[in-house]
């Protein structure tokens, strides 16, 4: 009886064990769905403010491109040369990475066929925050994979309040990284588990994600270099064994071989390179220790003084190789040393103008880390300490991660992209592990913690402390809620096309251009403008975003400043110029107008001074062994512009048309011409006049050549 009696208690507590547990899947479960709802959700937000416009400038060439392939055959699209773009040799535009135009337009062909009404705009403006999602789901098994599912969760919600990464995957933000992250975070998910299980298919799954994140972004390649670090660090570590060969030979291997598939893979550089060659060398440095490591029984002493010279080795060797570099980079052979410097180094692209003058290629301060990660940025300590303590293949790969780009964004503020997930994760593993220790997360028992020390975590923290730290996290995470939300509200959520919601100037432009010029007209404008004027004016331009034309940009730049209209013009005429476009911002902040930017239309153009000598380009105001002086524009000392300023063709441009009497009420501002009309009668130039002393009343100046349309 008591055995009936027994057997029926045990039965009733597995019972109730097996409802608990299942209760807490779905809690969970639910948890998860509701921070990838939110993400999508939040990434929504331009449709709150009634924006439906794509954002930036890349989001729109990628749009051009897509809306091509959707109306040709593949074919047709690898063998377009596009002669509206870099005109008069044009540009191959099916020498671009097919990921993202070839994902986006797969989906609107699928979804037609179903009968579903999307067009294509449709589906590419919702489908960034639909990779956001889909990223947030990427860390979490990312997170999982590495600690446990807590951990992932932690991590999804980070990243999906990340404003960082919301930046770049909200809804009209169409650009290649919405793929680049989530096939970045897939990738290292797989091999986390490939690692653990040792089974061939996870890393067969690993490559193909890498595959497709290299036929995507060109920031492939830093996933790709960064496994063989992971991989080396373990073999000095002495942790190296079969599974994290059959991890790194699928996914590098796979990966590969998908890229190769593309026509944009780099045939000619590939033993060369920094990217791919460094993979290749340490794949035969790789292959030749398994096969040490195989027979290490055999030849112990052999292997381990291998191992100790390497690991003792490193350090000289590297610093001996960064002298080199720094100092010599010409020794290096197949160009590496030049590739590294440029790399690592972000005062060699500080004085390369247009690479400096990419807003994105900026350094990152550190308030910018801390206003795009917040939150996860303050664990950063916590997450390191325990990643250092445990130290596994998962760990080391989030330590390298976390550390190279935290160098890297440092670097070029463009890369607080990558750095986003790689905080949330590491965040996440800190935060996990302190919840671990303060008590149960959801009610379950600690692991890995002896008697005798429950005991006396039981006697120095009891329940009121534990709820503080709990209490304590959940302000964290409404912190980073309020922080991300506003954010969306306020900033992510109006396209550059039309500031504010309500400044339309560029929208009408380009607008006015479509409707009342040929599409085979020639527009001239800084390169800036170069992916809205083609996709949406129809235009033919010289120069665009892509920048792979510095002599040509610089052109653009000297016709801009030159003082003298006919020199102005005949270099807009070498540039086959029917129009030429300038953005003014009516000196107003943050409109982003051509007044900001002649900095760079300057040096860009001095920088190949002497590639326009050699062309007989030179004129009788050329300043010595160069096209201008800076200075002679303005004085930095003072702040101010110089008279030679304003006679730039750019300010003439600018400037023209534009009343030049006071406000009628200076106190109360209304418009942005009335905002003009009191900065231009206030603010004075170098010698102390007025601006309004250097220009012509309203703006009337007397052209020899240009005519307004």
């Amino acid at each position: 009886m008591s055995f009936i009696y027994s057997s029926l208690k045990n039965f009733k507590d597995r019972a109730r064990a097996t409802v608990t547990i299942k209760t807490f899947n779905i809690i969970f479960f639910f948890a998860l769905f509701l921070v990838v709802f939110l993400a999508i959700f939040i990434r929504l937000s331009p449709l709150t403010s009634g924006n439906y416009l794509i954002k930036a400038f890349d989001p729109w060439i990628q749009y051009y491109n897509a809306e091509y392939l959707s109306t040709h055959s593949i074919f047709e699209y690898f063998n377009w040369h596009d002669i509206k773009s870099w005109f008069p040799e044009g540009y191959t535009r099916g020498n671009l990475r097919p990921g993202l135009t070839f994902t986006v337009v797969g989906i609107y062909q699928i979804v037609n066929s179903l009968g579903i009404p999307l067009s294509l705009y449709d589906i590419a403006y919702f489908f960034p925050a639909v990779m956001g999602g889909a990223s947030v789901i990427a860390i979490y098994l990312v997170g999982k994979e590495t600690l446990d599912r807590r951990c992932g969760l932690i991590a999804a919600f980070f990243l999906a309040f990340n404003p960082g990464f919301l930046q770049r995957t909200t809804a009209g933000f169409f650009d290649n990284e919405t793929i680049g992250v989530f096939a970045a975070l897939m990738t290292f998910y797989f091999f986390i588990k490939t690692v653990r299980t040792g089974k061939i298919y996870h890393s067969i799954l690993g490559g193909l994600f890498s595959g497709y994140l290299a036929l995507s972004w060109g920031g492939f390649n830093f996933v790709f270099l960064i496994l063989p670090i992971v991989v080396f660090f373990m073999i000095l570590m002495k942790k190296y064994d079969s599974n994290l060969l059959i991890a790194y030979a699928g996914i590098e291997g796979v990966g590969l071989l998908t890229y190769s598939l593309s026509i944009v893979f780099p045939y000619n550089s590939f033993f060369t390179s920094i990217e791919l060659g460094a993979v290749f060398y340490f794949t035969i440095f790789l292959a030749i220790f398994h096969i040490l490591y195989s027979n290490r029984k055999n030849y112990s002493r052999l292997y381990d003084g291998i191992i100790n010279a390497v690991k003792w080795g490193i350090i000289p060797v590297v610093a001996i190789l960064g002298v080199i570099i720094w100092v010599a980079p010409n020794l290096i052979p197949f160009g590496f040393g030049q590739r590294l410097v440029s790399v690592l180094s972000p005062l060699i692209r500080d004085s390369l103008s247009i690479v400096a003058s990419v807003a994105e290629h900026m350094p990152s301060a550190w308030s910018v880390f801390y206003y795009n990660t917040l939150i996860p940025l303050t664990l950063l300590p916590l997450g390191l300490f325990f990643l250092f303590k445990r130290a596994n293949a998962a760990d080391i790969l989030l330590l390298t991660f976390l550390l190279l780009i935290f160098y890297f964004t440092g670097s070029m503020i463009r890369i607080i992209l990558l750095f986003a997930p790689a905080a949330c994760l590491v965040g996440a593993y800190g935060l996990t592990n302190v919840l671990k220790i303060f008590g149960s997360f959801y009610g379950e028992k600690r692991t890995g913690v002896s008697r005798k020390r429950k005991r006396q975590v039981k006697r120095m923290v009891g329940k009121s402390e534990i709820g503080a730290v709990y209490f304590i996290v959940g302000i964290m995470c409404i912190a980073q809620v309020m922080h991300a939300s506003n954010i969306a509200i306020t900033q992510l959520s109006q396209s550059q096309l039309a500031p504010g919601g309500e400044i339309h100037d560029w929208e009408e432009s380009l607008t006015w251009m479509k409707t009342n010029l040929p599409g085979t007209s020639v527009v001239v404008s800084w390169w800036d403008y170069g992916y809205w004027l083609t996709p949406i004016g129809n235009m033919t331009t010289v120069n665009d975003n892509g920048t792979i034309n510095q002599t040509r940009i610089g052109l653009t730049g000297m016709a801009m400043m030159q003082t003298n209209e006919i020199y102005s013009a005949k270099a807009f005429k070498a540039l086959k110029a029917d129009y030429v476009l300038v953005y003014f911002g009516m000196m107003y902040p943050n409109l982003g107008g051509d007044e900001g930017k002649w900095p760079w239309m300057v040096r860009i153009c001095n920088d190949n001074y002497q590639t326009y000598k050699n062309y007989g380009m030179e004129e009788d105001n050329w300043a010595p062994n160069s096209v201008f002086i800076e200075d002679e524009y303005f004085n930095s000392t003072s702040g101010s512009p110089t008279p030679k300023w304003f006679e730039s063709q750019l300010v003439r441009l600018m400037y023209y048309g534009n009343p030049t009497s006071p406000p009628q009420n200076p106190s109360d501002i209304q418009t942005f011409t009335e905002y003009y009309q009191n900065q231009i009668n206030n603010l004075r130039d170098d010698e102390g006049n007025l601006y309004t002393a250097n220009i012509p009343v309203n703006g009337q100046y007397e052209f020899k050549v240009f005519k307004p349309t």
